[in-house]
């Protein structure tokens, strides 16, 4: 169960992250946020490193540590904007689509199949992610399903979920190749370095952006080192949907955060559907 606490550990500092990071969106460009914060945890992982022996990188380290970096370009450009244009209760919750997702790419990139256990837990967190949306009902019995594609924050967050899906995979292939620390020190400022010709190009003004918020990017940075360090470590205890999917409870803080500390709408109509996916992770942690 070390993996459970691990990824507990991981949802609870995401939901905060973000809600730092939602916090830095109202004055910052999407693209200098999710920039700055990201080489703040990089910083902070490889402090991490500097703890532990230099492991022995294999050949492939470097092929899937590309691949991770190219990914992490685009799902955090994509992950700032759906953050800074939608409601964190809205938005966020489209992330438990991963463990979905999961389903098809993990036998396919690493041969994993959950148990039966795992999959109704799975689905539960799907259902969950429905009721969410449960208002659009009115519109017809796929409307929740509608409004996740409509609605463009939802829409770009959803995106999100399917690459971070193949993410996760790669992540276990990079833990593979050399270990939890000097991975995501490493993916991270790759995919820092990848985001600045971004940042660059479209952003005016970085500097006095930055400067406007350094307290948040820091706690932002703090927060998603540690939250990131605990799922690198969980990864290879257990499957890959299941870590993830514990991950995803971040969903349930992240509601709660959203109407207590930006005044989101909705609340007692969304927590509904975040507890359902609450009883999915109950799910696969007890059975799976």
């Amino acid at each position: 169960m070390l993996w459970f606490w691990l990824s507990l550990t991981t949802a609870l500092t995401q939901a905060v992250k973000d809600a730092c990071l939602k916090r830095c969106l109202r004055e910052m460009d999407a693209v200098v946020a999710v920039t700055a914060y990201s080489s703040l945890a990089a910083c902070f992982f490889w402090v991490a490193v500097g703890l532990e022996p230099w492991p022995v990188l294999t050949r492939e380290f470097w092929i899937i540590l590309a691949i991770g970096g190219l990914l992490g370009v685009v799902t955090f450009a994509l992950y700032g904007k759906a953050l800074k244009s939608g409601d964190m209760s809205l938005t966020l919750p489209m992330l438990a689509f991963t463990p979905l997702f999961l389903l098809v790419t993990s036998p396919l990139t690493l041969g994993e199949f959950p148990s039966p256990a795992g999959v109704g837990g799975l689905m539960c967190v799907a259902l969950g992610s429905y009721v969410l949306n449960l208002r659009e009902r009115r519109k017809g019995f796929w409307g929740p399903v509608r409004a996740l594609w409509t609605n463009r924050s939802a829409r770009l967050m959803l995106i999100v979920a399917a690459i971070w899906s193949v993410g996760a995979n790669v992540d276990k292939l990079g833990l593979r190749a050399s270990s939890p620390r000097v991975w995501i020190a490493s993916v991270y400022t790759v995919s820092a370095l990848g985001l600045l010709p971004l940042v660059l190009h479209h952003a005016r003004n970085v500097r006095a952006q930055i400067g406007r918020m350094p307290g948040w990017l820091l706690a932002a940075g703090i927060l998603e080192a540690l939250g990131l360090v605990c799922q690198m470590h969980a990864l290879p205890l257990t499957m890959v949907s299941y870590v993830i999917a514990v991950k995803r409870l971040s969903i349930v803080f992240a509601v709660l955060l959203g109407a207590a500390f930006f005044r989101e709408p909705d609340v007692l109509h969304r927590l509904p559907g975040a507890l359902i996916m609450v009883a999915g992770v109950f799910f696969i942690a007890v059975f799976g």
